[in-house]
């Protein structure tokens, strides 16, 4: 296993923006969350995703060029960045 500076074991995020690269997550719950990814340099053990968002950047963004050319379909919905990330609440506030 690498040496990761940034670790978290049971941890909960949820309306955040998580950047993976250089972390490592045990048994970690992710809820309406934007994950991003770009060197692919990160540990995921254990945890779960519920209506989440993916961001390639990089490297990351150029595999899954490679895998549609290989599957003639994008494995991943992409993110119009116009949509917002979270749902705004009645107030104009996120929910």
């Amino acid at each position: 296993m690498a040496d990761y500076k940034t670790r978290y074991r049971n941890a909960t995020f949820s309306k955040e923006k998580i950047e993976l690269d250089g972390k490592y997550f045990e048994n970690c719950q992710f809820k309406d969350c934007l994950i991003i990814v770009e060197t692919g340099e990160t540990d995921l053990r254990g945890s779960s995703f519920l209506n989440c968002k993916l961001l390639l950047r990089g490297n990351a963004y150029t595999i899954g060029k490679i895998i549609k050319l290989f599957t003639g379909k994008s494995p991943l919905k992409v993110l119009d960045f116009d949509e917002p990330l979270f749902e705004e609440g009645p107030s104009g506030t996120s929910s």
